[in-house]
């Protein structure tokens, strides 16, 4: 996984949300809202789903396989998926990596 060209994201790293980072839904839209910045970004299901297990105690691995199991129909994507979530989410910097 990649945040950036050089970086590589272990799939053994634990992300955890930033204190302060709640997830809101307004109407049909799912924001993240950061209280410190008061950055909002704008979630897709996916990307909430991966947000919310996100708890600091999962490994990115294990997120992947959860979601594997739940959504077989879509395993050979998944893994790209939370890595474009995660990429995205670590570079606003919405959720950190231990």
């Amino acid at each position: 996984m990649n945040t950036t060209p050089d970086k590589q994201i272990s799939a053994s790293a634990i992300p955890a949300p930033k204190e302060g980072c709640h997830l809101e839904e307004f109407d049909d839209e799912l924001v993240l809202y950061d209280m410190q910045s008061t950055q909002a970004i704008y979630l897709n299901e996916t990307a909430a789903l991966v947000f919310r297990l996100c708890d600091g105690k999962r490994t990115i691995g294990e997120i992947a396989t959860l979601l594997t199991e739940a959504y077989p129909e879509t395993a050979d994507v998944i893994e790209a998926d939370v890595e474009t979530v995660l990429d995205n989410l670590v570079e606003a910097g919405a959720i950190l990596l231990s």
